[in-house]
């Protein structure tokens, strides 16, 4: 399975590092995790939510080891490796959704792999348009467990 991890992902895995998301990448299973390299941007502009919520923060240097643990899990694509036309199909679907999916649904719409996110108005937003190109945590779990 091949999936592309939104940023949602990554932060929750951080605030929650024995949390369900985490143990999916501290798994050995066969997933491979794909990213635009937009997700590090926002997860810079996320590190003080990151750093109020996660018991990594009481740890010296808990947050940054995770966070490089995290990042050797994920292939990152860089943004300008993505077609154009991609980009602005994205951008529109997501403009009335949040613009700061554009680089996640590019991707899929690049390489037709699923989004792994548990952003509700996404998701909604999505459906509404009719697009079913999301998994949630419980699809990527089950996953797991496949021979």
């Amino acid at each position: 399975m091949i999936v592309i991890t939104d940023s949602n992902i990554i932060i929750s895995a951080l605030i929650k590092p024995s949390g369900a998301i985490a143990k999916i990448f501290k798994s050995k299973s066969q997933i491979q995790f794909f990213a635009p390299d937009f997700l590090l941007e926002e997860l810079n502009n996320h590190l003080d939510i990151i750093e109020a919520n996660s018991p990594l923060a009481a740890k010296k240097n808990g947050i940054k080891i995770e966070i490089d643990f995290l990042k050797s899990k994920i292939k990152f694509v860089p943004i300008d490796k993505i077609p154009k036309k991609y980009i602005l199909e994205a951008f529109e679907i997501v403009k009335d959704i949040d613009v700061d999916d554009t680089f996640f649904v590019a991707l899929n719409c690049y390489k037709h792999w699923k989004i792994w996110t548990c952003d509700a108005a996404l998701l909604k937003g999505l459906k509404s348009k009719g697009l079913d190109i999301c998994v949630s945590t419980s699809d990527v779990r089950k996953s797991l467990y496949l021979k």
